[in-house]
């Protein structure tokens, strides 16, 4: 059995800013962002909230956003996963990210036993 950490938001940033080619630390910026950086922060939220399985409200605090800006982010990358080849980009993103955390989960239930 694996452990549950508390997701990672960094995980999902670092995904979304590369996959975007965004500033990772523009991601939790307060500040509104360029288009560009807008659309990483909003996959990386959905990222977290999805491939991570963080509340909405983790999100909002992780983001400094609040609940219906995250609420959006998510609405609008459901919205682009419609295209094929976003979809397909996402879920790769998905997949990678569910392996980074199952490796992490591992170690950590590795160590504790220890």
């Amino acid at each position: 059995m694996f452990l549950r950490p508390a997701p990672i938001p960094g995980l999902s940033a670092a995904a979304a800013a590369a996959a975007q080619a965004a500033p990772f630390a523009d991601l939790f910026s307060p500040r509104r962002s360029r288009p560009a950086v807008a659309r990483a922060r909003q996959l990386a939220v959905y990222l977290y909230h999805v491939a991570l399985g963080a509340s909405l409200s983790a999100c909002a605090r992780a983001f400094a956003r609040d609940r219906a800006t995250i609420r959006h982010a998510c609405a609008t990358i459901e919205d682009l996963r419609d295209d094929p080849r976003f979809d397909a980009g996402a879920a790769r993103l998905e997949t990678a990210l569910a392996a980074q955390r199952d490796m992490i989960c591992a170690l950590l239930a590795q160590g504790s036993a220890q």
